[in-house]
């Protein structure tokens, strides 16, 4: 495992009964609808920093997809696996440290990447490529300022991390992708503000 699962994922274990209580309160974020809306019908995604898997993998599994959830806290993959999902499955593990043969149409990493230390950040778009199907959707909430900060959720520490937004765009466009929607200071009800949402699509291979 990576170093900065130390901080972060010893906090989510920490505080997954209360992150659990809270997420079951949370409607589905008007964005992972207007995702869902792009896929294919019977699409497998993976869920990068699933969590206890409410609201996010429970609502995409109610849409007919099926889901891998990871999340390197054990405890959030516990009560993910308490769900007992029909057409999801879930493994702890970090997003980097993820190793599969499949090929996924979707990729969500939603409020996750910013656990990924700045040196690590451009693997990111690294391995969601080598994760996903040519012409598969990739999703995420981010920072767009390069550098950490440190933060707090139900007494937990928490530190988080992010790459500039230029250097986003370049290590996606690097990486194959074609950003198909950016919002910077995204906002809406039931998400809240977020400084940087995107949807980017793997380019098909030309012959």
């Amino acid at each position: 495992m990576n170093a900065y699962y130390d901080v972060n994922t010893a906090s989510y274990d920490k505080i997954a009964a209360k992150w659990d209580d809270f997420r079951k309160t949370c409607d589905i974020n008007k964005c992972v609808e207007e995702f869902a809306d792009l896929l294919p019908e019977g699409a497998v995604i993976l869920d990068a920093g699933c969590g206890t898997g409410v609201p996010i993998a429970k609502y995409l599994t109610n849409r007919g997809f099926s889901v891998v959830g990871i999340d390197p806290s054990s405890e959030m993959i516990k009560r993910a696996r308490a769900l007992r999902l029909k057409s999801a499955r879930f493994t702890q593990c970090g997003f980097l440290d993820f190793e599969t043969e499949e090929k996924f149409d979707a990729v969500i990493a939603f409020d996750s990447l910013w656990y990924i230390p700045v040196e690590d950040q451009p693997k990111i778009y690294e391995k969601a490529s080598s994760l996903l199907k040519d012409g598969g959707l990739f999703m995420f909430s981010h920072g767009k300022e390069h550098g950490s900060v440190q933060g707090g959720m139900f007494g937990a520490d928490f530190v988080y991390f992010a790459l500039s937004l230029r250097e986003v765009e370049s290590n996606l466009k690097d990486n194959g992708f074609v950003i198909q929607r950016e919002d910077t200071d995204y906002a809406e009800p039931t998400t809240g503000t977020r400084d940087l949402l995107v949807f980017a699509k793997k380019a098909l291979k030309t012959t």
